[in-house]
Parts: structure tokens; sequence; C-alpha cells
């Protein structure tokens, strides 16, 4: 949103009006404002439609007016339907006649260009004076199908169903297909094209408050807006026990702003919604079919299981085997069975039977349906199984006849379903699912299809979680009168040396080091550090300090340091020839240990967030790292060890010595406190290498990004 929030009543008068004014409204077939007329009519809407035409006497019948002050009372909402040139003078007459709200279906906006943006901000000003809820501009408009309030400019189909999912979208191509895709039924179709006005989290607000119709709200995202108030919103769907389900488009990255920092290429702005639909307890999706899967489990499972242990079972070795196969991709876990649960097992299927998971229940169900509801039983009293996955194909392209022998086990699924302490899936593994005779007996089961999507649905919903809310306290910003504050807010870029010293103060352990600017000051320098050293080339304006032959390690005595200081300023200076060299960095050697990464990352709206990953100089070839946003804490920085591959290193991978994986978590949330105080003046931190110890940590190599002026 551009920081308008639409008030309860505003929204009321444009999810759920009562009286609809069309502005334009004609009876050419082809008109925007036609289709609306149309659909208001067809769907049965039972308050007062209101044609608003300078001329026309009647349009479909329905007497029209010439403007909307003629009206005795306003009404609630206003479908704008003429062009974008005509659109801010029809929506200003609408505030002054005292409609709350408004459709604005034109396109002519800010997706086009600079007039069309000034266009737009007119039109949020307008909306902002007079406290309208605005649906667009450029969008289709919405639909409520319970009360028949059709404000959309394409045709709607008479086959969609009422039901208890809404889909509100961004895009109006996204909203048309998902609404039409057969599988569930609706409670509201929303597409809110630019939402210049009227933004996501207040159309998830009013949906959250909307305890008669909808429990699972779809959303097709194309950016989030205002973080805190879609937040708040998804914090009172949780409270409403509603789902939220997100596909957003546009998540390739075209590339890191702060590409000095490899946490600019670690960490694009598609980690940073992923980290933000985390913590606020969406399940976002990656596609279509993932969505419809996905919202299709959310309506019909009554609860999400306490275990995460899938047990699967189906009538063949080969059909289970490949469900394994795709569950192990995508990270579910398919958990062994009891001995009592694989003795029962034993007791019940045939003798050349294997009773695992996944069971293959050989083709005596087919026999006999009971022998299968008995299975599911006994895999729901084994206490490592939250959901079982039946397995079942029954193609659409069989006869009635070859339908009916999957008969016996749909009924077997559905007669365990009624009571089932344990819930059951039903799934196809194509993607065009089951036989209607199939189909029509599994009353009350989830039915999912396609063997990937569906396990896709399977594993967001079993880890979906609420909106967190977290205990850390907030990190009061540094004064103005800080020195580091100052020197930040120049934009001048700080040496490695600077932003050591600037970590340093805020909690992190570096190397010890001084800066020489002659050889005979390295060489002094060494001796006082302590051989073997390092020597680095110190310059605001190389980033890549080994790329440019400006790093010599090992140096053992006095000799080496000047020879190596001799080299460094050379080889910089050929890298280099404009760069501001200011000497070489004479470093302590801290000695082996596991290599980290740990850095800061601006991705807006969201603000700063941090990095960890696999570090060392070939850190994007690893390209192992994960991302939160702030703030950190304990927890949240031992989640993110346990999301790469440090996880591991840490704990002495191949032979190698436990690393102080506390000592990295304390360096973890560090840095986040460190954010806390300077983020607001800094674009990007790469903390690169971090060496953990058996015992400590050490920062090698760090560069600090400020933001520009």
């Amino acid at each position: 949103m551009t920081g308008l929030a639409a008030s309860h009543e505003a929204m009321r008068a444009l999810m759920a009006p009562r009286s609809v004014a069309v502005i334009g409204a004609t009876e050419r077939t082809d008109a925007s404002s036609s289709y609306v007329m149309r659909n208001l009519k067809a769907f049965g809407f039972s308050g007062a439609i209101i044609p608003v035409h300078p001329k026309a006497e009647t349009v479909f019948g329905i007497p029209a007016i010439p403007s909307l002050d003629r009206l005795d009372a306003p009404a609630d909402v206003a479908v704008i339907g003429i062009g974008a040139a005509h659109v801010l003078g029809s929506l200003e007459e609408a505030g002054k006649a005292g409609v709350r709200a408004a459709v604005v279906l034109a396109s002519g906006f800010a997706e086009t260009d600079e007039e069309g943006r000034a266009r737009q901000q007119a039109l949020v000003e307008i909306a902002r004076k007079y406290g309208m809820a605005i649906c667009g501009p450029n969008c289709l408009g919405l639909f409520n199908l319970q009360s028949g309030a059709a404000l959309y400019s394409s045709t709607l189909s008479p086959n969609l169903r009422k039901g208890e999912l809404a889909i509100l979208s961004h895009s109006g191509a996204s909203a048309i297909a998902l609404a039409n895709s057969g599988r569930f039924g609706l409670s509201h179709i929303i597409s809110s094209g630019n939402s210049a006005a009227t933004d996501l989290p207040d159309y998830l607000a009013y949906l959250a408050d909307d305890e008669a119709t909808t429990r699972v709200v779809g959303l097709v995202v194309e950016a989030i807006r205002d973080p805190a108030a879609f937040a708040a919103a998804m914090q009172a769907a949780h409270a409403a026990g509603k789902k939220v389900i997100a596909l957003r488009a546009g998540k390739s990255s075209k590339g890191a702003e702060a590409a000095a920092a490899h946490t600019g290429s670690l960490a694009a702005a598609n980690e940073a919604y992923e980290a933000f639909f985390r913590r606020t307890g969406v399940i976002e999706v990656a596609d279509m079919d993932e969505f419809v899967e996905t919202a299709a489990l959310c309506l019909t499972l009554k609860a999400r299981p306490a275990p995460k242990g899938v047990a699967v079972v189906g009538v063949s070795g080969g059909g289970v085997a490949h469900v394994s196969d795709i569950a192990e991709q995508v990270d579910i876990d398919l958990p062994e069975f009891s001995q009592l649960t694989i003795a029962r097992l034993k007791a019940m299927l045939p003798s050349f039977a294997t009773p695992q998971n996944p069971v293959d229940t050989t083709g005596v169900v087919f026999a006999d349906g009971g022998v299968y509801r008995s299975v599911l039983e006994i895999l729901a009293q084994d206490a490592s199984v939250g959901l079982i996955v039946a397995t079942q194909d029954a193609p659409v392209g069989l006869d009635a006849g070859g339908a009916a022998e999957y008969a016996g086990i749909a009924d077997a699924v559905a007669a365990y379903a009624k009571d089932a302490t344990v819930p059951v899936i039903f799934m196809s593994n194509l993607s065009s699912g089951h036989h209607p005779v199939v189909r029509e007996r599994l009353a009350g089961v989830p039915v999912l299809n396609g063997t990937r999507a569906a396990l896709h649905a399977v594993r967001r919903v079993l880890d979906a979680t609420g909106a967190s809310s977290s205990d850390v306290p907030a990190i009061e910003a540094a004064g103005e009168d800080d020195p580091w504050i100052k020197r930040l807010a120049t934009g001048k870029k700080l040496t490695e040396r600077e932003a050591k010293q600037l970590l340093a103060e805020n909690g992190l352990r570096v190397t010890r080091e001084r800066l020489a600017t002659t050889a005979q000051e390295a060489s002094e320098a060494a001796e006082a550090i302590g051989f073997p050293v390092a020597l680095k080339i110190e310059s605001p304006d190389i980033a890549h300090k080994t790329e440019a032959g400006g790093v010599r390690l090992g140096i053992a005595n006095a000799a080496e340091a000047v020879e190596a200081f001799a080299e460094i300023m050379r080889n910089a200076g050929a890298y280099a020839p404009d760069a501001d060299l200011r000497g070489v960095v004479v470093q302590e050697m801290a000695g082996r240990g596991v290599e980290a990464l740990v850095g800061l990352i601006r991705h807006e709206p969201f603000g700063p967030g941090i990095v960890v990953g696999v570090g060392g100089v070939l850190v994007e070839l690893v390209n192992d790292a994960a991302f939160d946003l702030l703030p950190i804490d304990r927890e949240s920085a031992e989640a993110m060890i346990d999301r790469t591959r440090l996880d591991a290193l840490l704990k002495g991978y191949r032979g190698a010595p436990r690393a102080d994986r506390q000592a990295l978590v304390e360096t973890i949330v560090a840095l986040s406190n460190f954010a806390g105080r300077y983020g607001h003046l800094i674009e990007a931190v790469d903390v690169n290498p971090v060496v953990v110890f058996e015992k400590g940590v050490c920062v090698l190599d760090a560069l600090v990004i400020p933001r520009a002026e």
C-alpha cells in the first residue's frame, strides 16, 4: 500500500455492497461496464443496481441517472467503467456524493508511464480525502459469490461454486485461471490490479473477519508494499483459524544491489520474501498446480497433524516406490514403523507382502476392501505417523466398469476417514485426477492430484505455522553523536580495517592487525604481532583483495614481510590504477577451522536481514546459505545454521574436530544487534570468512558498505 489503510466500513462497502452504481454503464457488449451490469444480473445480486449515464434513460432495462448527485442516498460502491483520462473526475464526484468504495477498472495508471503514475497518485489522494476503499485501478474487479455482488469486468462462468476459498490476486489472468480450476468452491474472487489505495493487507484483514464464508485465502502476489500491515493482517487471519496460501510472481533476481558483497549474490529478494512469509505464517507455493493442491488440502484437512511423519499405502510395489522417490525429493519424512505396527501388518497382509513404509497391500484389497481399511487403522496407531497418503490411480480414461474395480478401495478410505484419529489423503499420481466413479465416493476425504504437486502440498501444510511474534528485544539505534554514525553517514566506503574496528566494537571477535604505509612499518608490525602473519592491501576501492593480488599469507619473517609489502602495492596499483591505496594491513594468522560467512543485506521493503552459510573464497561456487529477516535471536541463528552445510561441518566432517557452534551463534546474534544500531545507514555487510575453531571464532575479513546518500 501507500500508507492508506481502508476502514472496516469502507471495506464492507467494497466487499459486501448493498447498492452498486455503475459509472459509464452501457449495453455495448465489449465495454467493461457492460460485463459488470450483466454479471450483477446473472448472479442474482439482490441490492440496488444504479446505471450512471449522462443521456441514457435505461441500461439493460434498469432506470439510469445522469450523475451520482441525483441519488437520495449514496451507493455503497461505484464501479467506474470509463477511460483512465476521466476516472479522477468520476472518483471525485463519487467521494463528494458519500460513496465509500470504488472499483476502477481502467488501465493507464502507474503500469504505463510518468503521466499514469501521476494519475495514480492523484487517485490515492482522492481515496485518502474521502476515506474510500478502491479496488484497482487496472483490474478486473471483484466477485462476492455469497451475495452475487459481481463487480467484475470479464465473463464469469455459471459453473463457479460457492465455497470457502477466497482468491485475492494482483493478476487478473491468474485469478481467472485459479477460480476456474473446478477443484474448490469460492467465497470471493478479487482481482486487485495496481492496488493503489487498497492492497492485500486491507482485503486480508477483511477476509480474516469474514467468519461466515471464508476459511482459506489464496494470494497471487506481485509485491508486498507494507510488511507491517501485511503481518498484522496475517496475525488476524491466524487468530481466526484461517490458512493463507501465496503464489508469488517475479521470483527471479536480476542481481543484487550490493554487487561487491558476497551476501548480495547469496540472498536475493526472493529469499527476503521467503523469510517474510515464513515469519508471518504464509504457506508459499511454487506454481499454480501446487496452489490448487495446497488449497484443496487446506479446505478439507480438519486439523494440521502433530507428528510430521507420513505413511504411504498403495496396491503396487512400483507405485509406492515412485511415491517414495518424490517424497524424498520434497523432504517428506517416511518414518520406519514400530515393531508392533510391523507385526500387525504381517498378521493382516499376505505372507508375500513386505510390511514397511511405504506399504504395498498387494492386490488382496481389490477382493476385500475391509483389509485396506484395517491397514489404515493399524498405521494410525503408530506414534510416528501424523498423516496417511493413500496413493491410488483410477484414471479418467477408464470405462465405468474399469473404474468400478477401485470402488472398494475408495469406500474403505471414506469409511476410515469418518472417525479417523490420523487424517488420510487419497492421491492420484496423475494430475488429471481420478475417474468420477471413484471420486464421488470420497466425500469428506482430501483428494489430491499429481504426485509432486500433491506431496509438495502435504509438506507445506505439515510445516505450516502461525505468525511468529519475536520476543527479541529491540536494539536502540546509535545516537547521532556516535562517531561511527557520523562516519557511515558520509556514505564513503570503509576499508577492511575500518570495518573490523566497527564490528569489534559491536561484539565480534576480529584479527589483531596494524596498518603499515612502508615496508619498514610492515616488518615492525609483523614482529609485534608475531609470525606467521598475513598482509592485505588497504583500500576502500578494492573489495576482493585476492583477485587484485593484494593478499599474502603465511609470512614467516621480517624479510618476507618487506618483500610482500612491495609486491602487494605493485599488484594493487596494476589491478586498479585509480584506487586509493592507503598501505598494507599486517594481520595475525588465526589458524585453521570451519570457514563460515555471516552477512547483512538490505531488501526493501523488509529492511535488513542476515545471511549465514559456508564461507571462504569459493562462497559463490558453493552457494550454500540461509537468510532470515531481523531481529535474529539464538533460536533463529541455530535454525539458519541447520539449513546449511555448516551444520555438518561444525560437527566435525570426516574426522575433523568439532567446531564451536555456539560461538558462531553468538556472532550471528551480535551482527543482528549491530544492525539494530547501525542498519539504517548500511547497505550490506560481508564477514567472510569467520573461522570457527574448536573454541571461539575469529573474523578474518570484513566488508561494510554504507548506504548511498
